[in-house]
């Protein structure tokens, strides 16, 4: 894996493919919580290009059309969706991922919400509530973060 491009705690994420873009890595403060949601809904769709054999610089056009190509085609739309969220789960269902190695992940995701509060004058108490934890005690309030993008992401991954 080349080192990332983005500077966004998305791209941080426990996901349990890394390297794919199977993560939502918008600039966009977003809770933890909610990004692992959102982490899990991109990893949905993400497999669904690859499985279809669609380049994902196309998934603008591509995620919406390609169920509907696919009930065109073999009218299994509704099959084809369950079975790519099946598919999802018991991926992710083997989500081993462990907490960050390296202090400077840490020291990454803190900047990125200093610099929402600070330089982007973004406004929202949840931001705020995490730049107190960070500056009260930056491991364990790094630890949290990550565990709520983990929870996130399973909470979407229930297969019931």
């Amino acid at each position: 894996m080349v080192p990332n491009q983005y500077w966004v705690p998305g791209v941080l994420s426990p996901m349990v493919i890394m390297g794919k873009y199977y993560m939502n890595y918008n600039n966009n403060f977003i809770t933890p919580r909610k990004l692992g949601n959102m982490n899990a809904e991109r990893m949905i769709k993400e497999i669904m290009l690859d499985n279809t054999g669609f380049c994902r610089f196309h998934r603008n056009w591509a995620e919406e059309m390609i169920p509907d190509f696919v009930e065109s085609l073999y009218g299994l739309k509704k099959e084809f969706t369950e079975n790519t969220f099946f598919t999802c789960c018991k991926i992710n269902s083997r989500n081993a991922s462990t907490f960050w190695e390296s202090e400077r992940n840490i020291d990454l995701l803190f900047t990125f919400l200093k610099r929402k509060k600070e330089v982007e004058k973004v406004d929202d108490p949840e931001l705020e509530n995490w730049i107190i934890r960070f500056n009260e005690n930056k491991s364990s309030a790094a630890l949290d973060f990550w565990y709520d993008i983990h929870k996130g992401i399973h909470e979407t991954f229930r297969e019931f």
